[in-house]
Formats: C-alpha cells, sequence, structure tokens
C-alpha cells in the first residue's frame, strides 16, 4: 500500500487501553476488582413490592466475594415474613453473584438485593473507608 510520507512517519502511541478497573473503596484501602473474590463489605439495601405493599431492608456482610452474614428485615405481607426466613438461611456462603442469580420469592427482597450488589459494584459499602479488621455481628433479640 502506498501511504503518504506524514502517514509514514507516524508513530504508534498505543495499540489497545490496557489500564484494568477503576479502582473502588473498600474496607479503607482502594481495591481494583477484577474478581468476586475481591469484593468485601457490609451494606445496606432497600427494596419493595408494589407500592404501599411492603418493603424490605436486606444488609449484607461480604468477606472475600461470600456472604457471611445476611439479615432481612421486612414490613407488609405474610409472604415476606416467609421470604425473608428463606433468605436468611439461602444468603450465607453464597458468593454475591450467586445470591443476585438467586430467586429470594418476594420482589421487595429481590430488589433489596439488586440494590446492594449496585452498592458493592460502585464501591459505596458501609465499610468503604473503615480502616482495619471490620467484624459486624447481628443480635437478634
Amino acid at each position: 500500500m502506498d501511504f503518504t510520507h506524514e502517514i509514514k512517519s507516524m508513530c504508534c502511541v498505543s495499540k489497545v487501553a490496557s489500564h484494568g478497573p477503576a479502582p473502588i473503596p473498600q474496607e479503607g484501602k482502594w481495591t481494583k476488582v477484577k474478581e468476586i473474590k475481591d469484593i468485601s463489605g457490609l451494606t445496606h439495601g432497600v427494596g419493595w413490592c408494589a407500592p404501599q405493599q411492603g418493603a424490605c431492608k436486606l444488609t449484607l456482610n461480604v468477606k472475600n466475594g461470600v456472604i457471611e452474614e445476611a439479615l432481612v428485615e421486612v414490613l407488609g405481607c405474610s409472604g415476606m415474613t416467609h421470604s425473608s426466613a428463606m433468605a436468611a438461611e439461602i444468603l450465607p456462603g453464597k458468593t454475591i453473584l450467586e445470591a443476585l442469580n438467586t430467586d429470594l420469592v418476594c420482589d421487595a427482597i429481590n430488589t433489596a438485593m439488586r440494590e446492594i450488589f449496585l452498592q458493592i459494584a460502585y464501591g459505596r459499602s458501609q465499610t468503604a473507608f473503615s480502616a482495619g479488621k471490620c467484624e459486624f455481628k447481628f443480635l437478634y433479640s
């Protein structure tokens, strides 16, 4: 091929962007999350079903991508109460991605799970800027 003199004298600056993922704050440090196991933090999410029907507050404690603890608080129908008990048993031990793909039966709980996933993925957990070892224990009365 024939190129002009200008084209022939040009040099390649870069062939592909290879800057990797943007770092997100997690437990007092900036982390470049490349795999599920890189995700840690405690956060809350609120979900809802039909307007003025019910709501759910879901709190997850995630370490190395695995949910260690789950607290499910609901206000609404009796089906939510049953679903929240099941979700509290199902979620611990799952990765955050497995939990997102788990049908937690109740629309409010599923919506809360989606909101939590967004917060964790964007580095907006409650422990984003907490330095040191973060341990949380849920107390039941």
